[in-house]
């Protein structure tokens, strides 16, 4: 059935074009929320940057220093202004797909809701994986003795950095992200019951779940890569990266006659950067 099969009294190509991006917006941006795993995960100034701007420079203040009072001495002033750093908004990705006869699949919710979640789902994938590809350029880590395995000593060395550096991994502030190999691996027989927060041995086995390792909340992910020199896991605090997205997902159509078909953009605008780079810890395959 083909566009020009639609007549007088049927919907018009104009109300289509301009109902349809309305409608696959919002089942497209609604469906990327949900599948987005480290957003909301990490700081957000999206709100600097709505419709304007493509640069933020985030200041990074450093511990002031206590001085202790001297009798008849004049205070001393601490003028370091502290560090900058800048989350570029210069990422900018799309979907795309032409649609024949689009008025049939406007006629089924069913079938719009299936493309826009396929939409929502592959920018959900690449904003990830770009935050991802920012957490694990934090400066703290160490290369594991086998790939996508941690052990229970150089798990308990990355303790021991974090509580050096201030970072509490008891408080669930921090958060434990692994490739899907690494969390397979993490309920073994010989360690769960050390590992288990919840303090059921075995618990990992009946659930297939590790919600929690010592105290972090666990992330399993595919943007962390597996085998090769790939960070398979890291351990990151909210602040240490910072994400803006300019511009939510945008839902536009042109009707081509050629194709006699209606052609579908989703697109959208963010930027993240690195804003703490000792604020976590990563464990790098050799």
């Amino acid at each position: 059935m083909g566009y020009s099969a639609i007549g007088a009294g049927n919907t018009g190509l104009a109300e289509v074009n301009v109902f349809i991006p309305e409608l696959w917006s919002e089942y497209v941006y609604d469906y990327l929320e949900r599948k987005l795993v480290f957003r909301p995960l990490v700081e957000d100034y999206s709100s600097m940057v709505q419709g304007k701007g493509d640069l933020i420079h985030v200041p990074l203040l450093s511990e002031t220093g206590v001085v202790e009072k001297q009798q008849n001495v004049i205070l001393t002033y601490d003028t370091d202004a502290g560090a900058v750093a800048d989350i570029a908004i210069d990422q900018h990705y799309y979907v795309s797909k032409l649609f024949e006869d689009i008025a049939v699949i406007q006629a089924n919710p069913g079938m719009v809701e299936k493309y826009a979640q396929a939409f929502g789902y592959a920018l959900a994938k690449k904003i990830d994986e770009y935050i991802a590809s920012k957490i694990i350029t934090i400066s703290s880590g160490a290369t594991l003795a086998t790939d996508d395995v941690i052990t229970q000593a150089e798990m308990q060395a990355a303790l021991v950095s974090l509580g050096e550096a201030d970072l509490d991994y008891r408080d669930g502030e921090l958060m434990l992200a692994v490739n899907p190999t690494l969390y397979a691996d993490l309920p073994q027989e010989d360690r769960i019951a050390r590992y288990d927060v919840t303090g059921k041995a075995g618990g990992a086995f009946e659930t297939g779940m590790i919600e929690k390792h010592f105290g972090m909340p666990v992330l399993m992910t595919n943007a962390l890569g597996t085998g090769g020199t790939n960070v398979s896991a890291v351990i990151f605090h909210k602040s240490a990266v910072g994400f803006a997205m300019q511009q939510n997902v945008r839902m536009q159509s042109e009707y081509d006659i050629d194709y006699l078909g209606t052609k579908m953009v989703a697109d959208a605008i963010w930027g993240c950067g690195l804003l703490h780079a000792t604020r976590g810890y990563k464990f790098t395959n050799d």
